[in-house]
């Protein structure tokens, strides 16, 4: 069993094809949540209405909450084709970093493990319900998550001899990249990463071989180039006052959104984590318990957790918290947890991570069959469907409905109270999601589109 035959490889490798051909299927019957990718979608044609490619703008209000570099990718791919943008964006910008990402942890895993073991990590990995779920959103986070991988893979893979002078280069542009695709995870992942994976091996003096202040000239350098761009607009010094002290100490001392306690991330693991969940808790117990036993542990224990154990402290004391925030932990929290099956099931191990993975791809399917039911119950996509060209729009309680406006060629949906919409004019149509429409509902609103989630409203007289 413990022999890698050139059939089992080869099933393997068609598994991981025809997944992803199956997952790239699924973006096509996806439809865009209205908060943050309907909201991607109004900052993208800001930059081409306004022709300014470096400041981003919603709704011609500064929004300094992300850097560029994602938004640059997606508005080249909607010039491209503005129709099939969506799948698109789904693909290039979260499935195929993806798969990159999990190109880079069967490397690793390879090297460091068994190649076994990286197939089969691989395969649980991609398949895990909460990553192919992310996977399938507009979202910059793994397109930060393939920097960070990059910049672990070209020093793990490097580690314990010189590090030439090309892989320290791309180490640190890598992370530039990584800033500018998302902000500063992209530099602190790395850094807590491999200094603590040092500290472990009591080999800290290595440091100076990745030569840390070049490093840091090649990342400021990455960093000056885009804030000197940002100075050539008028709005440019507040727009930069914003990046560094709203959208980074901010955020990591006092978030103006997504405020949770120290302890919210050990509540949300167990959900995000299944089918793994009692195997990675009782793998990280295993690893503290076993924290001053560190020659007995393999190099690949230490990887992962070096790169989970730090880097979970460190986002647990920030302000703001949400669960993608951990994403590039991931790969981490799965060695960790086949590392414990590995180690406690002996006998058994082949048949968990069988069973592992044979669940997470029912799950899949499930959930791929069921996309073209959630769009059609669950989102806007039959609304703007009859909304397009229309003038007389309002919400009512809904302040994110205005992220459709230009999917119906309109340049923003107000906002009413249910005062304002007895007297709204007639053949007035109001967008109000299903929990607020009693709230507004009477005698003359026809109920003209209602699915699972939203309602719209027309106005008889």
């Amino acid at each position: 069993m413990n022999i890698l035959t050139d059939t089992t490889k080869y099933k393997y490798k068609l598994f991981f094809i025809i997944y992803f051909i199956l997952i790239s299927i699924a973006s096509f019957f996806r439809f865009p949540d209205v908060k943050n990718e309907l909201k991607y979608f109004v900052i993208i044609d800001q930059l081409i209405e306004n022709k300014n490619y470096i400041i981003l703008k919603y709704f011609n209000e500064l929004y300094p909450d992300k850097p560029p570099l994602y938004f640059w990718i997606l508005l080249s791919l909607r010039k491209f084709s503005k129709d099939m943008f969506y799948p698109l964006g789904l693909i290039f910008t979260s499935i195929l970093p993806a798969s990159i990402t999990a190109y880079l942890g069967f490397k690793l895993s390879k090297l460091y493990w068994n190649e076994w073991m990286a197939y089969i990590s691989t395969a649980i990995f991609i398949t895990l319900p909460y990553i192919f779920g992310i996977s399938l959103v507009l979202r910059m986070d793994y397109l930060m998550i393939m920097f960070i991988m990059l910049v672990l893979y070209t020093f793990f893979k490097s580690y314990p001899k010189d590090i030439s002078s090309i892989n320290i280069f791309f180490i640190y542009c890598f992370i530039g990249f990584g800033i500018l695709v998302k902000g500063g995870a992209a530099f602190t992942i790395p850094l807590f990463t491999i200094i603590f994976y040092l500290y472990l091996n009591k080999d800290i003096k290595y440091l100076k071989k990745i030569r840390p202040i070049i490093g840091i000239l090649i990342i400021l350098l990455i960093l000056i180039t885009w804030f000197s761009l940002i100075l050539t607009d008028i709005n440019g010094i507040q727009y930069i006052k914003l990046i560094l002290g709203q959208e980074t100490i901010g955020r990591m001392i006092k978030s103006k959104a997504h405020i949770k306690p120290f302890y919210f991330y050990l509540k949300q693991l167990p959900f995000t984590l299944l089918t793994l969940t009692p195997f990675f808790s009782l793998g990280v117990l295993s690893n503290l318990n076993n924290i001053f036993k560190l020659d007995k542990w393999k190099k690949i224990d230490k990887i992962s957790f070096s790169i989970f154990f730090p880097n979970f402290i460190f986002f647990s004391l920030l302000s703001g918290k949400l669960e993608i925030y951990l994403l590039p932990l991931y790969y981490a929290m799965i060695i960790i947890s086949l590392r414990f099956i590995e180690n406690k099931f002996i006998y058994s191990k082949y048949k968990i991570y069988n069973i592992i993975l044979f669940i997470n791809i029912f799950i899949f399917l499930i959930c791929s069959f069921s996309l073209p039911f959630y769009t059609k119950n669950y989102t806007l996509k039959p609304v703007i469907n009859i909304l397009k060209n229309n003038n007389n729009v309002y919400s009512y309680r809904f302040l994110d409905a205005k992220n459709i406006s230009f999917e119906i060629n309109k340049k923003s949906i107000e906002g009413i109270s249910s005062d304002e919409a007895i007297n709204i004019n007639k053949n007035t149509l109001i967008l109000v999601r299903n929990k607020y429409l009693n709230d507004i509902l009477e005698q003359n609103f026809q109920i003209i589109f209602q699915n699972r989630k939203y309602t719209l409203l027309k106005k008889n007289s």
